[in-house]
């Protein structure tokens, strides 16, 4: 037993050593230059030789699908969309605003109408009127001589008809002076020298109606 532990340490060291030396001579080859020429000859005695190998096809893929070419935008690059807007002619869209349903309407509340009332009308009625100065139509030179001589006097009280045409058609005393002269005076000169203008109706008409006077006679002094 102990022979054979001997046995493979001895071996193992001799091993150790023999790998050392050939470390050493390889060391000293490349120092020396001979591992250049070692390596020539290496380099010179080997020969390589291509051998072709058959390469199988390749399987049957689709061809892949197209791509349309894009040039990449560049960082400074602004792309501006535009909106298409369609025109009325080209659009067949029409737009309709609804409005709110309004509420059915309520029937009219009845109102009591008066009815309308006449027209009114102006009245175009007028009083009978003197044309002139009517204290020229008896004037003292008239006074009737026989009062004079009786030295009658007096104021007497008439009313006069008149026509549609302004003319005097009568006269009537209604109240005496005292004198049946003067009264008789009075009434023959206002028929003689009196002019007047007509009285008219509502509707403007010339119509006949009557004036009253009264007339003093007065004896001169």
């Amino acid at each position: 037993m102990a022979y054979s532990d001997q046995a493979p340490g001895s071996r193992r060291i001799a091993t150790i050593a023999g790998v050392a030396v050939i470390h050493g001579l390889l060391g000293f080859a490349f120092v020396t230059g001979m591992a250049s020429s070692f390596v020539t000859e290496v380099s010179r005695t080997l020969t390589t030789s291509n051998v072709p190998v058959e390469t199988p096809p390749p399987p049957d893929t689709p061809p892949p699908p197209e791509q349309t070419a894009t040039a990449p935008a560049s960082a400074s690059s602004v792309t501006t969309v535009i909106p298409r807007v369609p025109t009325p002619a080209a659009s067949s869209t029409v737009f309709v605003d609804l409005l709110p349903a309004s509420p059915s309407p309520l029937p009219p509340a009845p109102i009591d109408v008066a009815p309308p009332s006449p027209p009114v009308t102006v009245s175009k009625a007028s009083a009978v009127r003197a044309i002139g100065n009517r204290n020229t139509w008896i004037t003292t030179d008239d006074y009737p001589a026989a009062a004079l001589r009786a030295e009658d006097e007096g104021s007497v009280a008439i009313s006069v008809q008149i026509g549609s045409d302004g003319r005097v058609t009568g006269c009537t005393v209604t109240a005496s002076s005292g004198s049946s002269t003067l009264d008789s005076a009075a009434c023959r000169l206002y028929q003689r020298r009196a002019r007047f203008e007509p009285a008219r109706d509502d509707a403007g008409a010339a119509i006949a109606t009557s004036y009253t006077d009264r007339v003093r006679w007065q004896l001169p002094r």
